[in-house]
């Protein structure tokens, strides 16, 4: 017997694993190595150095990993969720025309990207809601799938140069004006359906499983997939 899925989900990104692993070797190595510089000679100095400078890596690389949100998605009956930590973006399962991976044709091949591609149906329940620091973000985090488009063949290079400087004034379908930033990004997520059919791109580090199975995962909370049993 098949049951809707009503359980809220969330969504442990995979750029967050390891962080505390990480962040503790890192630690416990630079206290464990620093003594030693004072007990051996100049040549087992520069080893220790060097090693020291690993677990500095390491400890950076952790503490880069926990400052990241415990979540990044959180599923409900009713909305998506994407969390930041700079901030996050809400939509009603309503408001999303679809979900899937991205893909572009190289030559005679269909190339799947790493991202998760969401269409929106109304810019105007979404643009309002987004905080300027996030749309500063998306902004920059998603420049290089505009010259994407330059190696796929999809625009040309004068078309990208005019892209990534968008324009601060944009009119949703519904004929809402926007000024500013959330301008910008309303006229980003128009370039972002051209090239690729899809409005938000969210990168696989984000998942915390195969780009395929967590669209599959979404479209089940859509209404587009098989429910869970």
């Amino acid at each position: 017997m098949e049951a809707t899925v009503k359980q809220t989900q969330h969504i442990e990104p995979m750029s967050r694993r390891h962080g505390p692993a990480l962040a503790a070797a890192g630690l416990a190595g630079i206290i464990l190595l620093l003594p030693l510089l004072y007990w051996f000679n100049h040549s087992a100095q520069l080893v220790l150095i060097f090693l020291m400078l690993a677990c500095l890596v390491c400890l950076v690389l952790g503490l880069l990993k926990l400052r990241e949100p415990v979540y990044s998605f959180s599923l409900s009956e009713d909305n998506l969720h994407f969390h930041h930590r700079i901030g996050g973006w809400s939509l009603h399962w309503s408001n999303i025309v679809r979900v899937d991976q991205p893909r572009v044709n190289s030559g005679l091949d269909l190339v799947a990207l790493p991202y998760v591609g969401i269409k929106i149906r109304d810019y105007d329940e979404f643009l309002p809601l987004m905080t300027p620091r996030l749309i500063v973000h998306l902004l920059t985090d998603q420049r290089p799938l505009l010259a994407m488009g330059v190696r796929f063949g999809t625009i040309d290079r004068a078309k990208l140069h005019d892209w990534l400087i968008e324009d601060t004034h944009y009119r949703s379908a519904a004929g809402r004006h926007y000024q500013g930033l959330a301008a910008m990004l309303g006229h980003r997520m128009s370039h972002l359906r051209e090239l690729y059919g899809y409005d938000l791109m969210v990168h696989e580090s984000c998942l915390d499983r195969d780009t395929a199975d967590f669209v599959q995962l979404l479209r089940r909370y859509h209404g587009t997939g098989p429910v869970a049993l």
